[in-house]
């Protein structure tokens, strides 16, 4: 049985009161790759927004400030290593425009890695790039390092020559004097500091284009037909993802920098994001493998997450749960719906594996200790699989539109679930608060369904019955079920629709005949650990036509998810 997933007296984490609204961040940076140090100036802008301001405080861990300025005139602060509080000379009052700057150094730990050869690794390459999410952006510049604090942001960089360095947005400047190198880049749509990026290295560049948005790599010069390989869709995914949503990707160009020993996967930095050099495809691994996945992932942050982006970090699955059902979204695109659903499936059991083995919890929560600790399969997994039922409620056109009204109307803003409910219901007129209450806000786990498929033959009817036999709780509901059976007679299929709302829902479908085949949640789109009980020749016919995965497990009496690549072949 899973465990809570909070330790008892976790307290609930919002949102901080907003003293002030940020406008603009500039950050003027020196970076010592060989001495692992940074020094430089940030700048905020930014509006009152309570009634009086006294003191304006910032995230600022592990580095040292040594001066503090408002309008250009210094001003007393005061530093506790984690926080950084500057006083007003005058109070500021509700409207006011404040121009902050913050002299600091430091040597990073964190939110800013440095990577150079060693003894045991002699041929690595001399490295220094970002890394913010979750909140980390904090230990290499001072800012409020929350998601809801959006500003444009321009980051000047001095770097040895040699050496290029990438940022958020274009690039206006490249100054190169003596053994000195300067880039300035700015981007003009509001981010969160976690998003502002820094990577430099001795990067080859590739240009490609998508319409007319640049598309550019960078990798490790020697790397280039490796990148070019593993990253040759990108521009057919910006297409599909701006045709799918109605709204074309939102920035000047899109970048992704491959670098050494990245901690993760990949970090969709705005307009540039960032991955591990361990993606790169050879020849020979591109024939079996791609990284489509967390390529379309990436990219799909680019809206959901950079163009509108979680409030706080407990509504973390409109970023990430999105993300994840775009790369399913690229992957039936390309190849097609069987491949697609294979990883559907994958994407269930590692939810059902966390589920059982270690905890339960509502997708969006707001107890948590850390927010890395809700980066989990709850988020991606179940958030995925949760965009696809949603998906199947409203039909494909209603999905996208929805989609496309949701990002239209909190551009460059912050979102909870409720305003991806309002945006459904402005965009379809469906009211799916119930569907995001059981499933995100209220509602833990998931069903456990067993399902009987009979046929009547003296009535002429099919007879299905479903009961929920899942422990039910405070936390986990009796669900509201809407789904559906496939049933074919001779060539003709005929499908009855199912809302399920009770523990135990008994349902008949008038045929013309015996069905030869008999299919509950045609698609699996349902996430649901179901059994069926059918006649066996029901399961031949759909193993050799429809569900293939569950019943090839069902039938040969073996683990279903074993069995993928061989269903899909049948």
């Amino acid at each position: 049985m899973s465990r809570e997933f909070a330790f008892p007296g976790t307290q609930p984490k919002w949102a901080p009161d907003r003293a002030v609204a940020l406008r603009h961040l500039a950050l003027a940076l020196e970076v010592d790759p060989a001495a692992r140090t940074i020094a430089g100036t940030v700048a905020l802008h930014a509006t009152v927004v309570h009634d009086e301001v006294r003191a304006l405080e910032l995230d600022a861990v592990e580095l040292t400030v040594t001066a503090a300025r408002v309008a250009g005139a210094p001003v007393g602060f005061r530093h506790d290593g984690a926080r950084l509080r500057i006083e007003l000379a005058t109070p500021a009052a509700r409207g006011a425009e404040l121009a902050i700057e913050v002299d600091y150094h430091g040597a990073p730990r964190r939110g800013l890695y440095f990577i150079a050869p060693d003894d045991g690794y002699p041929d690595k390459p001399t490295q220094v790039w970002s890394q913010g999410q979750d909140e980390d952006a904090r230990y290499w510049f001072p800012c409020i390092d929350t998601p809801a604090a959006k500003a444009t942001t321009e980051l000047t960089v001095t770097v040895p020559a040699g050496l290029f360095a990438l940022s958020n947005g274009a690039l206006i400047a490249d100054d190169a004097r003596g053994d000195r190198r300067t880039m300035r880049w700015r981007l003009d749509a509001p981010h969160s500091p976690y998003l502002v990026t820094l990577a430099i290295g001795d990067f080859a560049a590739l240009a490609a284009r998508w319409r007319d948005v640049p598309v550019v790599y960078y990798v490790q010069r020697g790397h280039e037909a490796a990148a070019a390989r593993t990253l040759a869709r990108t521009p057919d995914m910006l297409e599909l993802f701006s045709t799918r949503l109605g709204v074309a990707y939102p920035y000047p160009r899109y970048a992704q920098v491959f670098v050494a020993d990245f901690i993760f996967g990949g970090m969709e930095n705005t307009s540039a994001t960032t991955l591990t050099d361990s993606l790169l495809l050879d020849e020979r691994a591109a024939l079996d493998y791609d990284v489509d996945a967390l390529v379309a992932h990436e990219l799909a942050h680019q809206w959901f997450g950079d163009l509108v982006t979680c409030r706080d970090w407990g509504e973390g699955w409109l970023n990430e749960g999105f993300a994840t059902y775009f790369e399913y979204v690229w992957r039936e695109h390309r190849d097609g719906r069987d491949a697609a659903d294979v990883e559907l499936a994958a994407w269930a059991e590692a939810y059902f594996g966390e589920d059982a083995g270690r905890y339960r919890r509502t997708i969006a929560t707001k107890r948590y200790d850390e927010p890395i600790d809700i980066f989990d399969h709850h988020l991606y997994d179940k958030g995925g699989r949760v965009l696809h039922m949603l998906r199947d409620l409203l039909g494909d056109a209603a999905f996208w539109r929805a989609l496309g009204h949701y990002l239209d109307a909190h551009r460059h803003g912050v979102v909870e679930t409720r305003d991806l409910a309002r945006a459904v219901e402005a965009a379809t007129g469906r009211n799916v608060d119930w569907f995001l209450s059981q499933w995100v806000q209220d509602g833990a786990g998931h069903p456990e369904l067993a399902v009987a498929i009979a046929w009547d033959a003296a009535a002429g009817h099919a007879v299905v019955t479903v009961e929920q036999t899942h422990a039910v709780d405070a936390a986990t509901p009796v669900f509201r079920l809407p789904t559906r059976v496939r049933f074919r007679v001779g060539a003709v299929d005929h499908e009855l629709a199912l809302e399920l709302t009770d523990v135990r829902h008994v349902a008949r479908c008038a045929l013309p005949g015996a069905p030869s085949q008999a299919i509950f949640d045609p698609g699996q789109v349902l996430l649901a650990q179901v059994k069926v009980d059918k006649a066996e020749p029901l399961w031949i016919a759909e193993l050799a036509d429809a569900a293939r995965i569950e019943a090839g497990g069902l039938v040969l009496n073996e683990d279903p998810f074993d069995l993928a690549e061989l269903c899909i072949e049948v």
